[in-house]
């Protein structure tokens, strides 16, 4: 039997070694648990009224021309609900992605007074997406508020659409020279972004008419039309833009929108260098 020596000291009252050597873990989880929810937002994009980035720009804008120069009819106005519905969807193939700008345009005769009916960006992934490290590092109730407010906005604009009486011209490429110049790439995220840095979307009947040029009548090939005298000035610089064609039809435009109609706008599309990602008749 072993005996203490006297003065010897005996041992220590107090956690012993493999008492501390497991909380070590454990206190680590604690602090990062802790840490996390200090943090709960901490890494919240800061968003305008709008819900886009204050600091720099959308990843990418989806620019939608409606044309509502001739009253819609039930089946095109549920046809708009689709398109909507797509809009902020989360899988759909016209979605607007998470961090992208929605900006809506009606067509007008004026095209000086032609300004956005809505613009929105979708703020983020929603948070019923999120990862678990997610839930603990960003403010659900913040995001969740945001994603109601986008699509508050994005539902809005369908409730905006006025069944206004027939407009006596319908400009599309014209208001295309105006609007296209705003939300074009410069030409270096053109030449970076292959899906396409702003997607443009045509909603409308695909009925060109005004002084220039009408398809009421004879008009040149869509890709002839950058070098016919006279409708040079019609010309848009597309590159670098992705363009969806939505053409709706009626009964009492068959005679003009014929298959060669249809297949215009794809040429003329491509004839000022953009790329036509979509196209159908409705």
């Amino acid at each position: 039997m072993q005996c203490r020596r006297s003065g010897e000291a005996g041992p220590k009252r107090g956690i012993g070694a493999d008492a501390r050597a497991g909380a070590g873990p454990l206190a680590w989880r604690m602090a990062a648990l802790l840490l996390a929810l200090v943090c709960a937002g901490c890494g919240q994009a800061r968003l305008d009224a709008n819900l886009c980035p204050r600091d720099g720009q959308p990843a990418r804008s989806t620019v939608l021309l409606l044309d509502t120069s001739d009253p819609l009819s039930v089946k095109h106005r549920a046809e708009l609900q689709r398109l909507v519905n797509e809009l902020q969807s989360q899988t759909a193939e016209l979605q607007v992605a998470a961090g992208e700008a929605l900006i809506v345009y009606e067509l007008g005769a004026d095209l000086g007074a032609l300004a956005p009916v809505l613009t929105v960006c979708n703020p983020g992934e929603h948070p019923d997406q999120w990862e678990w490290w997610q839930q603990l590092t960003r403010g659900r109730a913040i995001d969740l508020q945001r994603w109601r407010r986008f699509r508050e906005a994005v539902e809005g604009l369908f409730d905006q659409i006025e069944a206004d009486a027939a407009q006596s011209s319908s400009p599309l490429i014209e208001t295309l020279g105006v609007i296209v110049p705003r939300h074009a790439p410069s030409a270096r995220e053109a030449a970076s972004s292959a899906g396409g840095h702003t997607h443009l979307i045509l909603f409308s009947d695909l009925l060109q008419h005004s002084e220039a040029l009408s398809h009421y009548g004879p008009y040149p090939a869509g890709d002839a039309v950058r070098d016919t005298p006279g409708l040079r000035a019609l010309q848009t610089d597309l590159t670098g833009i992705d363009v969806s064609l939505l053409r709706l039809e009626r009964s009492r435009d068959a005679r003009w929108q014929t298959r060669d109609h249809y297949y215009w706008w794809t040429h003329l599309v491509r004839s000022f260098g953009g790329r036509v990602v979509w196209q159908e008749s409705i």
